[in-house]
């Protein structure tokens, strides 16, 4: 049962041409998902596909939605109500994205981006990947974003305002620190559980929101765990994406092993929208906001 799913360091280096002739190509640090370094004809981008929601979030945000030219069938921000859409974002069809004749491609660092980036290379479009493991890269994608629509000082911006959001639920959330926060486990897929380790933006997530995460000792940041392991650490409570009322509560009674756990008996599941749950990039602090509100209804209870 999948519940959510998520995955251009770059340093960048701008190349000024001289005199009337056409622009040289733009000398960037930007990679593709292989790790390569892409070199772009110009910047700022003109015409982008976005197969990542947080990235189009942050081109919504920035103000740039009028450079992409389509959208995944999970955006669901009015400016790209009109776009046409590529379909979930995790496999385009690289003949559908060619047709759209974007300048760049942005995507995870991940097998998807790869074999999308082979099929584009006929058509010498090329494919940006983004890293979204620990929160830094949160920031660190803003910045690059800003970089390829040429609006570096609005993300300068947004990232500010981000780190200020975190702190405030953070201060709400946790008054005398977060030293004694309860603990979740934080579950991504269930059969085989799949969690999130420390190191990873979801962990900062927790923490914003005071709870610990029972996996922060764990250095893989997407690890699958045994239910022994569950069962061994008990969290306090479990934090999953929302399904129809009631019912993730009821699918984990329904499982043996995850029925035993104390957070499953005493009904300590929190949900949120798949939507905060599964993407790093400027819903982050609403995310926490919203397991902090979702935790304290169930505390009233």
């Amino acid at each position: 049962m999948t519940w959510c799913g998520t995955s251009l360091a770059m340093a960048v280096m701008l190349a000024s041409c001289r005199g009337s002739h056409a622009a040289l190509p733009v000398a960037t640090g930007f990679e593709d998902a292989e790790g390569h370094p892409v070199t772009l004809a110009h910047l700022p981008a003109r015409r982008i596909v976005s197969t990542m929601q947080s990235a189009t979030e942050w081109l919504v945000l920035l103000g740039e939605s009028g450079r992409l030219v389509a959208r995944t069938d999970f955006d669901h921000e009015p400016e790209l109500a009109a776009l046409p859409s590529i379909g979930g974002g995790l496999d385009p069809s690289a003949e559908a994205v060619a047709a759209l004749k974007p300048d760049v491609v942005l995507g995870w660092r991940n097998g998807a981006s790869t074999d999308l980036e082979h099929a584009l290379a006929p058509f010498h479009i090329p494919v940006l990947s983004f890293e979204t493991t620990d929160t830094a890269d949160v920031f660190r994608n803003l910045t690059r974003l800003g970089v390829l629509v040429g609006r570096s000082e609005h993300a300068e911006s947004l990232a500010t305002d981000l780190r200020a959001r975190l702190r405030a639920v953070q201060s709400g959330a946790c008054p005398a620190g977060a030293k004694t926060a309860p603990t979740v486990l934080l579950v991504l897929w269930t059969d085989p559980p799949m969690t999130a380790g420390g190191g990873t933006w979801m962990t900062t997530l927790l923490d914003a929101a005071c709870l610990r995460n029972v996996f922060a000792d764990v250095q893989s940041p997407w690890p699958t765990v045994s239910l022994e392991a569950i069962t061994a650490r008990q969290p306090d409570w479990i934090l999953t994406s929302r399904g129809m009322p009631g019912q993730r509560l009821a699918e984990l009674r329904s499982k043996p092993g995850w029925r035993e756990l104390g957070a499953v008996r005493a009904g300590r599941v929190i949900e949120i929208p798949g939507d905060l749950f599964a993407r790093a990039g400027p819903t982050i602090a609403a995310a926490a906001a919203a397991i902090v509100e979702a935790r304290r209804a169930l505390e009233r209870r």
